[in-house]
């Protein structure tokens, strides 16, 4: 699981490595909530800061935004959370909401948009006076949201205003605040960052535990001895594994394609700011600590490729230009592979083809051939409406894939498929894993949301039976190849829904009892996976991996809620939690969680 580092191309497995920091990075930063399209047959061009800002020009292009069909909810029953009003929006009113955005904790109103005009309408009707939880709801339609560079512009705000006198963090040198966007920690000893990330998880496992506390009081025997043992946290925590590297740890990362803060030149880099802080502005990563060598390198040549091309860079405010994202992917193999993210606007199929062949002929035999790259893809992205598919990658060059080594194991990795971005902290944090699932010849393992493989792999090698679900077939096939190379038989990989396919699943395997590793997205399992876990008898113990805690915690909290219609079967708690430090010079940690049925430690502790 990584940090994520935003991309238009695919929000894969968590990387949160990819998102280093949401608010420096990436292509997905642009509108803020504004705008789901990219398109426009214009070039990009500079704003005119001297002109009045038009706060609402996004929604005149020619462009897909759901921001033009929006409503307000009011009048809110007093207690409901927003994932009863996504379950009432969704499931029981059926609306065909696009975005939900619930204000205040318990939501006070919220902001739903829709895809057209008709959806809306329907909405207004079904949900005006709709009787809910005691209270009659009121809708109305709702203003789209003001476009966030036009409003710092607007404010003399912007980092473009070069007249405002506001005192502000764009007075720091560009090197500066790339540094404090990209790795917040690199003045901070490799020592403290340790202590800092370890602190967190502390406060995360007593936040846990007050949870846990309030929701099942069936737990407080066992969860008071725990807490008295572990300075209030609901389970031991082992101390933090460090990275074995803490510089140039990065294989994969992101670059945003712009113009440059001062020099106004077309630039890649990442970000200095998020777009709805005012900032569409693009630094060089020269200054990053994270980022190895060879990635600057082939950063800095496509840089010079796109300075002499006629075609400008992507502006995320006119949806103009074309040059967006260049996504770099190394291996400790020694191969490079770049992705190519350009927004078509309209140029003919001939004169795309023609840019292609540009790139091609750039590195195969011109000056981007001293780069070495091993792969070349490129992206068109061109959506224009929230239910299109953009479209596919096209290979230019070179391999198809990547080829990584893991803990003495080869791996293939598609251009877009998930690989942990610090391989020597990868290894330490697969071979802690695999020590808390105790392998043995007899065990079965559900890797659930399993990739290409990694994970189920290493547990195979280690002497378990292992079967992985998995929802993308490109990462299956990934992983199905992988078990070739590497000789292991071990290892069955199911391609679908977990909560579609794991009773398919517990249908091939002999053991009476399974282990459950879950590595998922950064956002967590949806909820029917947690339940169909839940109700999974033969499922005793679950490992849970997550890059972000705080967004994974809905579902921890779920994993130990009382037996009930909703959630079947007998509740888990936390016994074991770990964190290992995958990337160094942020505040980014992997935590694992050991969870084990209620029922064993009642017959091991007593009530």
């Amino acid at each position: 699981m990584e940090v994520a580092i935003d991309t238009v191309v695919k929000l894969e497995k968590c990387d949160v490595s990819e998102c280093q920091n949401t608010s420096s990075i990436g292509v997905k930063l642009e509108k803020c909530d504004v705008s789901e399209s990219q398109s426009t047959s214009s070039v990009a061009e500079n704003v005119d800061v001297k002109k009045e800002p038009d706060l609402y020009s996004y929604t005149k292009l020619n462009d897909f935004t759901s921001e033009i069909y929006k409503i307000e909810i009011t009048n809110l029953p007093k207690y409901v959370g927003y994932g009863q009003l996504r379950k009432l929006l969704n499931s029981t009113l059926r609306v065909n909401p696009r975005k939900i955005k619930a204000i205040g904790n318990p939501p006070h109103f919220a902001f739903v948009t829709f895809k057209n005009e008709e959806d809306r309408n329907n909405a207004l009707e079904k949900l005006n006076g709709y009787f809910w939880k005691g209270k009659s709801l009121s809708a109305k339609k709702a203003n789209p949201a003001a476009d966030p560079m036009a409003r710092k512009r607007k404010a003399g705000d912007s980092e473009d205003c070069i007249d405002s006198k506001k005192p502000k963090a764009e007075d720091m040198s560009v090197e500066l605040r790339l540094k404090n966007a990209v790795t917040p920690y690199w003045n901070v000893p490799y020592e403290e960052q340790l202590k800092l990330k370890e602190n967190d998880i502390h406060k995360f496992l007593m936040k846990l535990s007050k949870h846990i506390e309030k929701m099942n009081n069936g737990y407080l025997p066992i969860l008071s001895k725990f807490k008295k043992e572990n300075n209030h946290q609901c389970c031991p925590l082992i101390p933090i594994k460090p990275s074995p590297v803490t510089v140039a740890y990065r294989n994969k990362s992101e670059f945003t394609v712009g113009r440059h803060l001062h020099t106004k030149e077309k630039t890649v880099g990442f970000r200095l700011s998020a777009y709805k802080e005012g900032s569409m502005s693009v630094a060089e990563p020269d200054d990053c600590i994270n980022i190895p060598p060879q990635m600057l390198k082939a950063v800095k040549s496509f840089e010079k490729y796109i300075r002499t091309s006629e075609l400008d860079v992507y502006n995320p405010e006119t949806h103009g230009g074309y040059w967006r994202q260049l996504t770099v992917r190394t291996s400790n193999n020694d191969d490079i592979l770049l992705i190519v993210v350009m927004h078509p606007q309209s140029l003919s199929e001939e004169q795309l083809e023609d840019e292609k062949r540009k790139l091609k002929d750039y590195y195969e035999a011109g000056e981007g051939s001293t780069c070495s790259i091993t792969s070349i893809y490129f992206h068109l992205f061109s959506k224009k409406a929230s239910h299109e598919e953009t479209t596919n990658l096209t290979h230019l060059m070179g391999k198809k894939f990547l080829e990584e080594t893991l803990l003495g194991m080869k791996f293939q990795v598609s251009p877009e498929a998930f690989f942990q971005i610090n391989v020597p902290a990868t290894e330490i944090l697969y071979s802690m894993i695999t020590d808390f699932v105790n392998p043995s010849a007899s065990s079965t393992v559900f890797d659930i949301c399993c990739g290409t493989g990694t994970i189920s792999l290493c547990l195979a090698k280690a002497g378990c039976k292992v079967v992985g679900i998995e929802l993308s077939s490109e990462a299956v096939e990934n992983a199905r190849i992988n078990a070739q190379v590497n000789n292991i038989s071990n290892v069955e990989f199911i391609c679908g829904k977990a909560e579609d396919v794991i009773h398919t699943a517990i249908d091939k395997c002999d053991s009476s009892e399974i282990v459950a590793v879950v590595d998922p997205p950064r956002a967590g399992l949806h909820q029917k996976v947690i339940k169909v876990i839940r109700s999974t008898k033969k499922i005793r113990k679950l490992i849970y991996i997550s890059c972000n805690a705080d967004a994974a915690f809905s579902n921890l909290v779920s994993l130990c809620r009382p037996t009930s219609n909703n959630y079947e079967g007998i509740p888990f708690y936390p016994v074991k939690a770990a964190v290992v430090d995958l990337f160094p010079y942020t505040p980014h940690k992997e935590l694992i969680l050991i969870f084990e049925r209620y029922d064993n430690l009642v017959k091991e502790f007593g009530e």
